[in-house]
């Protein structure tokens, strides 16, 4: 995994100015950010969104970025040393911010399973997000460098998934039979956000309403329960 992948720390800027392909040794802070700064480097990163989408990886370069979000190549090269970082803060952002998403720990915990369904759906729905997904989805057929840091993100976040850990938690306490953590969380995600998450990421199905939504989940939280809940 690049080094570049946290922009805040001392590590990412030693490491960033020394690779900096322009030489220079100015890239930026983001520690002592400004409001100016973020606007700036969110445009880039909605930047490459979006030509990530209508180009695929290979056929973007930094001079193509740079231009689209109307600046410089130099001022490029001061918020991302690379189009490799760049695109590791995109996904790191845009796609797998999300799974640190976590149940709460107050109420039974049905309503905390109800409760986190409905805020992470709110989170990884968005249309924005899942046009990103379905670029990168493609790209990991075509790209080598693409596949690889899917594959790098995805398995370094796997032990800091917010559900995993909460699962953890209630198997400590004797309040769910959960052999596995991860394994209870790939189960409860399928019975739950898995089907309305692939119909809308595959265009494959009518998006539920409301009422529809909340029914599948509330099923697949009841059949997740009945499935681990410890019996009194």
């Amino acid at each position: 995994m690049s080094p570049h992948a946290k922009t805040g720390n001392a590590a990412f800027i030693k490491h960033a100015n020394e690779s900096n392909s322009l030489g220079e040794s100015t890239l930026l802070d983001f520690s002592e950010k400004n409001a100016g700064d973020e606007l700036k480097r969110q445009n880039i990163l909605d930047t490459t969104c979006t030509l990530l989408q209508s180009h695929g990886y290979r056929d973007i370069s930094m001079d193509n970025i740079a231009k689209k979000a109307g600046m410089s190549k130099k001022t490029l090269y001061l918020y991302f040393p690379s189009k490799h970082a760049l695109l590791e803060q995109l996904l790191l952002e845009r796609l797998f911010s999300h799974l640190e998403t976590s149940p709460d720990y107050e109420g039974d915990i049905e309503t905390q399973l109800t409760n986190f369904c409905y805020d992470l759906a709110r989170k990884i729905l968005d249309t924005k997000r899942l046009g990103l997904l379905r670029a990168i989805i493609g790209e990991t057929t075509r790209s080598a460098t693409v596949q690889r840091l899917m594959t790098e993100l995805f398995h370094l976040s796997g032990p800091k998934f917010g559900l995993q850990r909460w699962l953890a938690v209630q198997k400590e306490k004797g309040l769910l039979k959960i052999t596995s953590p991860k394994d209870a969380a790939d189960y409860f995600f399928g019975l739950t956000l898995g089907v309305p998450m692939l119909s809308q990421l595959a265009h494959c199905g009518p998006q539920r309403d409301q009422e529809d939504f909340s029914r599948f989940v509330k099923e697949g939280i009841h059949i997740f329960l009945a499935a681990y809940r410890v019996k009194d």
